[in-house]
């Protein structure tokens, strides 16, 4: 080896030399087709044609087309964590709470949760990827359950135990945790029954106050 100093890092070269913006449209793109077809059924030759990026930039950015899913689950926890770390870790800071402080928390995480899932202007091809890997357990399930569900669902949980007045979450407050969440796939995985079922043309703002509105209803009565 030579002198303590480390190596300089080479710049990348050729036509796929690293790049934010270009790593992001494909995410983008990948997001859209995976959401509407699965990991077997887009291929990377349709998501680098839909962004008008040479097909071998996926390999050099991702490594594989399972490398570029596996970001794509990534970017979901990372929106997730922009939308909601403030709020949690601010709960998480003040745990072990009392009942009525539990309470409020709860209250304002499935807030937080309606107003990020339940977006009507926004684009929800990462909520559909996300409930399409809950039920198919693709490449990035084990990735999402550890880094996204799982702290989820423990986080309510404990708020619901606290509630309750137990240090601990039981079992039943888990499946409390899991009916409480799952709240939202009849506005999400299964939004044509819903809005049929309830007769409403659009998941707008009135309807997610209403869904918002029911949620905390149901917290107050724990």
């Amino acid at each position: 080896m030579s002198s303590g100093s480390s190596p300089r890092a080479r710049a990348p070269r050729g036509p796929y030399r690293s790049s934010a913006e270009t790593r992001q449209r494909l995410i983008n793109a990948a997001l859209s087709l995976f959401s509407r077809h699965g990991f077997d059924g887009a291929s990377t030759r349709d998501i680098a044609a839909s962004t008008g990026i040479a097909l071998p930039a996926i390999t050099y950015h991702f490594g594989s087309k399972e490398g570029l899913y596996r970001a794509c689950a990534e970017h979901v926890v990372e929106r997730y964590r922009s939308r909601m770390q403030t709020g949690v870790e601010t709960i998480y800071a003040s745990m072990p709470v009392p009942p009525d402080v539990a309470r409020a928390a709860l209250q304002q995480v499935v807030t937080l949760l309606a107003g990020m899932l339940l977006d009507a202007a926004d684009d929800d091809s990462w909520v559909t990827f996300m409930m399409r890997e809950m039920n198919d357990t693709g490449p990035a399930h084990d990735l999402l359950y550890r880094d996204l569900w799982k702290p989820g669902l423990a986080l309510v949980a404990g708020l619901v135990a606290a509630i309750g007045g137990r240090a601990e979450a039981s079992e039943a407050d888990r499946l409390e945790a899991l009916l409480l969440l799952s709240s939202f796939s009849a506005f999400t995985t299964a939004r044509r029954v819903a809005l049929d079922f309830g007769g409403w043309t659009a998941i707008d703002a009135s309807l997610v106050a209403a869904i918002v509105a029911r949620l905390q209803a149901r917290i107050a009565a724990l």
